[in-house]
């Protein structure tokens, strides 16, 4: 058996966040996209002070992408030497997606230079496509050199991004840059912008508020060292949110429990899935589905069960509720106990269709046996599920 990942240490010490740090050996047992101390060195570079505060908010980020199962590519306009840019290609490729990056790759364009940045001198010319692209590498990953927004040419033309990192810091390209991207991200996508809150360019503020001052979302400023914004791109208010597209289970495939492989189904009463399945705890446990079949107005569900039976409670009775109405009563005991349990379930109007578990006697396996040390309330385990 393989040992538990080690808990990572930021180079420069300091707290990382709990599932970055603590929980970190059940976050990667759960699918967790990073590899932190691998993301770390490769942010990093050969530089002694990181901006970590930036490194955590963009793994978090693509935390969320991956939970959401938000579709689209990855951009960086403004790379400079690739810092930013190692962890959006990164991540990039665990998820199957493409990351452009685009820059002149020879400092800010004096075109630039006016209204709020006017009197501007060249910056950032420390670097080059040829550092960038060794450093960074080529995989699922697109280098586009110019000048923004006439570089736009070069992006597919039906082109959707999942989360967008500016970091331009003048007034014109920023604006170029939400005006392009802003219509492009998919709902629920991430716009970064640099250097908003820093004090230290005029024009990146500006250019935020210009362009959000009539839409419905608001930027957020980030405590990373240059006062980032980010902006999460509104969903329009009759799509499907992501828990509802998560709910989706198609039609004949079993879906395990075990390690949250079915958390966007399972609602209120649940434990935390483990390695087998996940327990339900209480006195109710919800699910939800949704049957990748439009046309199925009825369906069968399959529930793979058991309960806690001992000789002090030989059988457990749990009442069954479809879309809130009375559908079964199920008896557990030592001689009928783990199986497979079948419901016929009505797809409602409104999704998604409901099962509830409701247990008639909710003890600690404590309470059964002054043995066990386990003092959760327990009541029906689910080991997997599906649809038919």
């Amino acid at each position: 058996m393989a040992d538990p990942p080690a808990k990572p240490q930021w180079p420069q010490g300091g707290p990382l966040p709990q599932r970055f740090s603590s929980n970190y050996a059940r976050y990667r047992e759960r699918g967790g996209l990073l590899d932190v101390a691998e993301d770390a060195r490769a942010y990093a570079g050969a530089d002694k002070v990181l901006d970590k505060e930036r490194f955590v908010f963009l793994s978090l980020a693509f935390d969320q992408i991956a939970k959401e199962g938000l579709t689209g590519d990855v951009v960086e306009l403004g790379v400079y030497q690739g810092q930013t840019a190692t962890i959006l290609a990164r991540n990039a490729r665990r998820l199957g997606r493409t990351a452009w990056l685009m820059d002149t790759f020879t400092g800010f364009d004096a075109k630039d230079f006016v209204g709020a940045d006017a009197g501007r001198g060249p910056q950032f010319t420390d670097t080059s496509l040829e550092a960038v692209r060794a450093r960074v590498g080529e995989e699922n990953t697109h280098y586009i050199k110019g000048f923004f927004p006439d570089t736009a040419a070069h992006l597919p033309p039906d082109g959707r991004y999942c989360l967008v990192h500016i970091d331009v810091d003048l007034y014109a390209p920023i604006l170029s840059a939400l005006t392009f991207f802003y219509p492009r991200m998919v709902p629920g996508g991430f716009i970064v912008v640099h250097d908003y809150g820093s004090l230290a360019w005029e024009g990146a503020d500006k250019a935020v508020d210009v362009f959000f001052a009539d839409k419905p979302e608001c930027p957020i400023q980030m405590p990373d060292s240059a006062g980032s914004i980010v902006v999460r791109r509104q969903r329009p208010a009759s799509a499907a949110t992501w828990m509802q597209a998560k709910q989706v289970v198609p039609v004949g495939e079993w879906r395990p429990t075990a390690n949250g492989q079915a958390a966007s189904v399972l609602g209120e009463g649940w434990f935390r899935p483990e390695p087998w399945g996940v327990w339900g705890v209480g006195p109710s446990h919800v699910i939800g589905i949704v049957p990748d079949d439009p046309g199925l107005e009825n369906f069968a569900l399959d529930l793979d069960v058991h309960a806690v039976v001992q000789p002090s409670r030989p059988t457990l009775l749990v009442d069954v509720l479809v879309n809130g109405e009375p559908a079964a009563q199920w008896r557990f005991s030592e001689a009928e106990n783990r199986g497979v349990r079948t419901l016929t379930v009505g797809r409602p109007a409104a999704v998604p269709a409901t099962v509830e578990l409701r247990p008639q006697s909710v003890l600690t396996p404590r309470d059964l046996n002054p043995a066990s040390n386990d003092t959760r309330p327990l009541g029906v385990a689910l080991h997997r599920l599906r649809v038919r």
